[in-house]
Parts: C-alpha cells; structure tokens; sequence
C-alpha cells in the first residue's frame, strides 16, 4: 500500500519542523502551492510572521509561491512596502510615525514605488 502525504495537513511528517505553508498561511496577498514546506527547529508555522517583512496586503504586492517548493529556516521575503519614496524631498519615511508629521505628509503607501510582486515558481 502506498502512502501519500495529504496536502492538507500542517505536519506532513512526525518531526514537526516542517509544515505545508499553504495550510498556515493567513494573508490574503500570500499565495502556497500544494506540497510546499517551510523547515524551522523553533516553529516553522511562524513563517508569515518571521519571513514575510513588511507585508501590507494594502499596497497591493504579492508573494506567490509554487507546488513542491522547499523553504529553508532563514529564508525571508521582504515586500514592496519596505521601499521608500524616491520623489521626496527626502526617503525617511515621516509619515509613518504619526504626529505632525503624518499631518503633513503625503499618505505613505500611496506614494511608494512598486516594483511587482514576488514570484517563486514550481519545484525551487
């Protein structure tokens, strides 16, 4: 009888330090083939939360990736919105921390520049 891991599990194995991203994954701007696993010791079903950086599904990026893809502890992905502006009088992101400065500054993600989402194909 053969045994085929169902790709709707969390820990596809007993180890535990490896899961199936698509079944852990929260983002609406975030995107897990089947068989996809993410490897962490610690908790590998933190990987949205210690590997995704600056996501803002609002900004409108996305991360994309394929089926049966291997994700090594470590790996992190840094979003669109981790830029700043370039048509400024200045790339500190002043509007970001609030006060005056938010009240007279352009809205901050508005104004970012957008470089397309993050696409990781089929077995990488």
């Amino acid at each position: 009888m053969s045994f085929i891991p169902d790709p709707n599990t969390v820990f596809p194995n007993e180890y535990k330090t490896s899961c199936f991203l698509k079944n852990v994954i929260t983002a609406p701007n975030i995107f897990v083939g089947d068989y996809t696993y993410y490897d962490d010791p610690v908790d590998p079903t933190a990987f949205e939360r210690n590997n995704v950086l600056f996501n803002w599904p609002e900004f409108g990026d996305k991360l994309i990736i394929g089926k049966f893809c291997s994700i090594a502890s470590g790996v992190q992905f840094i979003m669109g919105s981790a830029n700043h502006r370039i048509s400024s009088i200045s790339t500190y992101p002043f509007n970001v921390f609030g006060g005056v400065w938010a009240e007279n500054t352009p809205p901050h993600l508005s104004q970012l520049p957008f470089k397309g989402d993050i696409v990781i194909g089929n077995d990488v």
